[in-house]
């Protein structure tokens, strides 16, 4: 299930008008009621791109145009590391006083929300949130799921970012840390190992690597219908990227 979703998120890294299937995808796989993306601007502090998908579908525009600038979620959702839940870091005092709370989030039908900041560059911030509908609480299954889609969920955010906006100047130098090697075999039936590996650092690097491999592989017919599977270095899969014209 988990190699499904990230080939779906990854189709988005490539054609932004995959992102509702691939939302779709990631709210099925940890039955939420929705999940929505926000690309904002720091220059301009204003949200420049959203997509929604289930409870919120199609309330891009009401969000961007009036409710964005209401929200007091996503300013600590994008300075909090990690998932950040609505629920424990709003007071319900701030929550029933909100106008962007009631007339927006539970006029979607949404009662609670999980965020976190998948992108942070010199100019732009991607957020990224799940939604679960009034009367239903988050399952403990759903945070290790998210944890393992999001380094997926991050790379194809910045790809995303590059194609609207172009590649961010002036980007600080990423901190080192040890190296992993990670394996590319890609496969469709026919198997074709990658014998040697190579060094990345984290593993949003390596799946940034698949994501180019598989654009370079998607300019000839001959591989169409492979895939990429990411291995690390013990043998366990990190992702499978769908090779596709």
């Amino acid at each position: 299930m988990l190699s499904r979703l990230v080939g779906k998120i990854f189709d988005a890294a490539v054609a932004p008008e995959a992102w509702p299937e691939a939302l779709d995808s990631l709210c099925a796989a940890v039955n939420v009621a929705g999940a929505a993306c926000f690309v904002s601007s720091k220059k301009t502090g204003r949200v420049e791109w959203a997509c929604c998908s289930g409870l919120g579908a199609e309330t891009e525009n009401r969000y961007i145009g009036y409710y964005a600038r209401l929200d007091p979620f996503t300013p600590l959702v994008n300075v909090t590391p990690g998932w950040t839940k609505l629920s424990e870091s709003l007071p319900d005092r701030v929550l029933r006083r909100s106008e962007w709370y009631n007339d927006f989030v539970l006029h979607c039908g949404v009662r609670d929300i999980l965020g976190t900041r998948l992108v942070d560059t010199p100019t732009h911030a991607v957020l990224f949130g799940v939604h679960q509908q009034i009367g239903r609480s988050f399952a403990e299954k759903i945070p290790p799921i998210l944890d393992n889609a999001t380094d997926a969920l991050a790379v194809a955010a910045r790809r995303h970012v590059e194609n609207l906006f172009g590649p961010p100047l002036d980007e600080p130098e990423p901190q080192v840390t040890a190296a992993t090697r990670y394996y590319f075999h890609i496969f469709n039936g026919r198997r074709y190992p990658d014998e040697t590996g190579t060094l990345f650092s984290t593993p949003s690097e390596a799946l940034a690597h698949a994501v180019r491999l598989a654009a370079e592989l998607a300019q000839d017919d001959d591989w169409d219908g492979f895939a990429i599977r990411i291995a690390r270095d013990d043998g366990s899969t990190l992702a499978e990227i769908p090779v596709r014209l």
